[in-house]
Parts: structure tokens; C-alpha cells; sequence
């Protein structure tokens, strides 16, 4: 009886043991990896890579506390005055591509921010974000943890089943973990609106199909015809059996196979709604689709809900941060612009790390809000660092994988946005994108504007939990 407990402990040991040493070898083999090709920065890009993070001086609508974070955020909370002329011109040259924007674009910063640092030639530069050149740091997470997440998604698959949904492998795109779910609906069935069009839902990364985006959220739309595009990589805890992450689908070729995929059926008319990650590929999509009909090939998006977005342009240096500076560091920051507090404790930590705040609040008054913002911004900033901001797979992507110019908006879904056809659904305290500068630059784009959900006090991911917000989507989708 004594030798059974022993050798299940043993076997589970040895498998620990393996775990840990097959992550360590494709983590020391991703830092060797030379990250994905991707084409050059376009003239395009480069001409509103400025002007949308609102660091254009020679524009009128500069906003110089937008740009200084901006910046600052870049270069993984160093200072702009600390910064001299030569680093900033070379991370701009990275970003711009051509020598001459980055003459000029650096000219227009130096005016609107006033004088670099004095040059730090001889001296080891700070380090900043530059799309495919991140470190690719990673922790190890227990084989409990992943058996745990592997159930759900096992459970979630058979939910989806008994939903009425059938998978179809990608494989034709040479991505085999890329799969959809699609339901067609019953002219029988009751509920929903049959000459509703499709509805393609792109999750973000963390528990994938298991996510409350599908568990309770794309249900209770009510929506009978739902195309989920499962990217079965972008999961806590997934490790590449055969140790290459440099084979990891890009923004770029999800999109792509999800065009294709839709293209099949000519005049199709969908709806979009992206979660986090999501809505990069969401916004690669959208451009991809408009491309593909201009060469005829009539698939439209009717309308787009992005939740939580990560395709814009302010927001690409806050979500490079996060992969670099240490958490204590980021809650500080993020503590003292919010509300002006003191650093958290660890006993504060432990608090709120363990005790997930609450998604769904009511009208709080300031000094309760106060309390609220503190413990999400608490939860969001230790809790996704080692969950997500330490993940193998969630490192390489953010930090080798992710290319610009292939997935933040050019101004596509700002015009969507103006012609009333976006919803972005933004939380006040997410500590991946500046919300409260979306939020002011969506909300002011028109008059037909479909506006912006303000989630008051809570962070990422809240918006998954929420009845107001499905209730928001579903008004919009159907309008």
C-alpha cells in the first residue's frame, strides 16, 4: 500500500522534471531563433505612426502627456529627458523604416518636447521596443496547472458540440492549430434573427475556448449563425511539442486564412467581435477583407465590437512594457497616475491576486472608486505577469512575432467608427492600452459615431462578465 503513493509520486516527478527541462530547451531556443520575416516598414505606416500616437508636433491635435507616455512606454519607463537625440532617432528609424521621416519626425518631437539629453555615444543605450528584436523571458508553469486548463478546453470543445457547432481544421493554410467552429442555425430554431449575418468571434490569449466569451457571453447574444476562430496556440501553459516557436502563426496569416476561409461564399456579409489579442487579428482582417474586395472578391464586414483593444496605435508601447519592466515597478506607476496611492504590500498582493475583484459594480462613489481601481489594477499587474506577460508562447508573439504595420489600424476602423459601424468596448483601469486616451479620441470621431462603452473602475477581461455589455453588443449588432 506504501509503495503505490510512492511510485505515483515518482512518475509524477519525472514528469515535472521533463516538463521543466523541454521548456527550458525551447526557451533557449527561441532566444537563438531569428524572429519571423516581415516586409518593411510602408510609407503609409510610417506617415501615421506619429500622427496617431499623437506625437506629431506639427499637428494640431498633439497631445504632449499622450507622447511623453508614449515614449516613455517605449523605451520601458525611462524618462524622455533622459533620452538623447541618437537613441530616439534610431528607435524611430526601426519603427518609420526611411532616414529622412526619421529626420523629420525627430525634429517635430524635439520641438514639441523640448531639448534631448546630451549624446550618450560610448554609453551602453537604453534598451527599447522595436517589433521583432524583444527578449523572450518566460517562467515555467506546473503540469497541474496545464492538465487543469487542458480539461477545460476538453469540456468546452464537447459544449460547443452539443451547441450545434462543427470544427474544420485549416489545414489547407498550412496552420493545423488554426480551426473553426461554425454553427449555420436551424430555420426551426427559435430566437435570433435568421437573416442576421455571421457572426465571427476571435479570442484573445489565456484559456481559449474555455474563456466566459464563449462560455455564457456569445450564447446569450442570441446569434444563430457564429464562426468561432479557434487559434489553439494562444493558450496558457501551451508549449510547441516540437520546440519551434518560430513556426508560430502570425497576425498576418491568421487573418489571411480567416479571409480565405470566409471567401469561399461570395456575398457573404459578416459581423466581427474581437477580445484582446483578438482584435489584432481583427484589425488585419478588416484591412485584408477590404483588399480582397477591391479585387472582387465581395466578402464586407457590416459591423465590428472590439473588446479590450490592442490594435491601436497608442497602445503598442504600454502592452511592450509590460514583457520587461517587473510588475512592482508597472503597479507603481499605474497606482500613482490612478489613485495617487501608496505601493502595494505584499500581504495587499497575495490579497488580491488570490481574490479576483469584482467584474460587475455599481455607481460608486469617488472614495469607493478609488478602492475599486486600486485592487484591479493590483490583481492586473501581478496576476498577468506570471499567467500571461511570463507565458513562452504569449512572449514570442508579443515580442518576435508581432509586426506593426500588419495589424495596427491605419485609420480603417476609425472610419468605421465615424460611420457608426465600430463598437469598442474600453475598462478604466486596463493595464495593457491607454483607455482613457481611446476613449477621448474614439468618442470624438463624428457625429454618427457608435461611441464607446466606458467600463468605470474595472480592468482587462472585465467586459467578458458583464449582462450591460452583452446587452450593449447585442443592440448594436442588431440595430
Amino acid at each position: 500500500m506504501h509503495r503505490l503513493p510512492r511510485r505515483v509520486l515518482g512518475a509524477y516527478a519525472f514528469a515535472e522534471g521533463t516538463g521543466f527541462v523541454h521548456h527550458w530547451y525551447v526557451k533557449r531556443r527561441a532566444r537563438r531563433s531569428e524572429a519571423p520575416q516581415h516586409a518593411p516598414a510602408d510609407e503609409e505606416y510610417g506617415r501615421r505612426f506619429l500622427s496617431l500616437a499623437r506625437c506629431d508636433g506639427s499637428q494640431g491635435d498633439f497631445d504632449s502627456l499622450a507622447c511623453a507616455r508614449f515614449l516613455r512606454h517605449a523605451f520601458f519607463g525611462t524618462p524622455c529627458e533622459a533620452l538623447s537625440r541618437e537613441v530616439v532617432h534610431r528607435w524611430l528609424r526601426s519603427h518609420l523604416g526611411g532616414l529622412g521621416e526619421a529626420e523629420d519626425a525627430i525634429s517635430s518631437l524635439e520641438a514639441a518636447l523640448g531639448p534631448f539629453a546630451p549624446s550618450m555615444r560610448g554609453v551602453v543605450a537604453p534598451p527599447a521596443f522595436v517589433f521583432g528584436e524583444g527578449w523572450v523571458e518566460a517562467w515555467y508553469k506546473p503540469l497541474l496547472l496545464r492538465w487543469f486548463l487542458e480539461g477545460q478546453r476538453y469540456v468546452a470543445r464537447r459544449r460547443l458540440q452539443r451547441q450545434g457547432f462543427v470544427e474544420t481544421r485549416a489545414d489547407a493554410a498550412g496552420l493545423p492549430q488554426l480551426s473553426f467552429w461554425e454553427r449555420e442555425g436551424d430555420a426551426n430554431e427559435e430566437g435570433g434573427d435568421p437573416s442576421e449575418p455571421p457572426l465571427v468571434v476571435l479570442h484573445g490569449y489565456g484559456r481559449g475556448l474555455a474563456s466566459p466569451l464563449f462560455e455564457w457571453m456569445i450564447p446569450s447574444l442570441n446569434r444563430r449563425r457564429v464562426i468561432i476562430v479557434d487559434c489553439q496556440w494562444l493558450m496558457v501553459t501551451r508549449v510547441p511539442v516540437r520546440g519551434d516557436l518560430a513556426k508560430t502563426p502570425t497576425v498576418r496569416q491568421i487573418s489571411a486564412a480567416v479571409a480565405a476561409y470566409l471567401a469561399k461564399r461570395p456575398g457573404l456579409e459578416v459581423d466581427i467581435l474581437a477580445h484582446s489579442f483578438g482584435t489584432a487579428v481583427a484589425s488585419a482582417l478588416v484591412r485584408e477583407m477590404e483588399a480582397r474586395k477591391s479585387n472582387g472578391e465581395p466578402v464586407t464586414v457590416r459591423r465590428t465590437v472590439l473588446m479590450d483593444p490592442m490594435c491601436f496605435i497608442p497602445g503598442i508601447s504600454k502592452q511592450a512594457q509590460l514583457l520587461r519592466r517587473t510588475p512592482q515597478d508597472v503597479a507603481m506607476e499605474l497606482l500613482a497616475e490612478s489613485t495617487n496611492g501608496p505601493a502595494p504590500t505584499m500581504w495587499e498582493v497575495l490579497q488580491n491576486v488570490v481574490k479576483k475583484p469584482e467584474p460587475c459594480v455599481d455607481e460608486l462613489d469617488q472614495e469607493a472608486a478609488a478602492v475599486e481601481r486600486r485592487k484591479w489594477i493590483i490583481f492586473q499587474t501581478y496576476f498577468f505577469n506570471y499567467f500571461i506577460f511570463r507565458d513562452l508562447v504569449y512572449c514570442w508573439v508579443n515580442s518576435r512575432a508581432l509586426h506593426g504595420p500588419e495589424y495596427l489600424d491605419r485609420g480603417l476602423l476609425r472610419q468605421m467608427n465615424q460611420q457608426g459601424r465600430l463598437l469598442t468596448i474600453l475598462a478604466e483601469t486596463d493595464t495593457m492600452i491607454p483607455a482613457s486616451q481611446l476613449y477621448k479620441e474614439l468618442s470624438a470621431d463624428g457625429v454618427k459615431s457608435a461611441g464607446v462603452m466606458w467600463l468605470p473602475t474595472v480592468g482587462h477581461g472585465a467586459c467578458q462578465h458583464r449582462l450591460d455589455v452583452v446587452d450593449r453588443i447585442r443592440s448594436f449588432l442588431t440595430s
